[in-house]
């Protein structure tokens, strides 16, 4: 068994859906990705994609955009492609420069209301 070395607790806001957008648009117009989220954390999000993303976007700086569960508020993160797994699963890292921490503190406060919760909360992080 492999030991974890991530410090945020990560959840899953069951159902959640994510569109991400390079930010900016390459030369050829906006791309927008649409997705669902498989879990999140104070540090990134890991999106189940529904088409691979194309080798010529993984050093890209990307905009997320969410609408939340609850109160259908449109919010947009900034981040970059930390990994990706099997080419429709990618890890995204929140910029921290272009975020305060209320914005994430809002964002998470509502979705983690979505989560399942179990009695092992998983400590993974991107």
């Amino acid at each position: 068994m492999q030991n974890e070395n991530r410090s945020r607790i990560r959840f899953n806001p069951a159902g959640l859906v994510a569109h991400i957008i390079i930010d900016p648009p390459p030369p050829g117009g906006e791309i927008v990705i649409d997705g669902q989220v498989v879990d999140m954390s104070y540090s990134g999000i890991k999106i189940r994609l529904r088409e691979p993303l194309g080798q010529s976007i993984e050093e890209a700086e990307l905009r997320i955009s969410i609408i939340l569960p609850e109160s259908g508020v449109p919010v947009s993160i900034h981040g970059t492609i930390k990994h990706i797994q099997q080419e429709h699963e990618c890890g995204l890292q929140y910029d921290a420069d272009r975020h305060q921490e209320h914005e994430l503190d809002d964002l998470m406060f509502e979705c983690v209301k979505f989560a399942p919760h179990t009695d092992a909360e998983t400590t993974d992080e991107i």
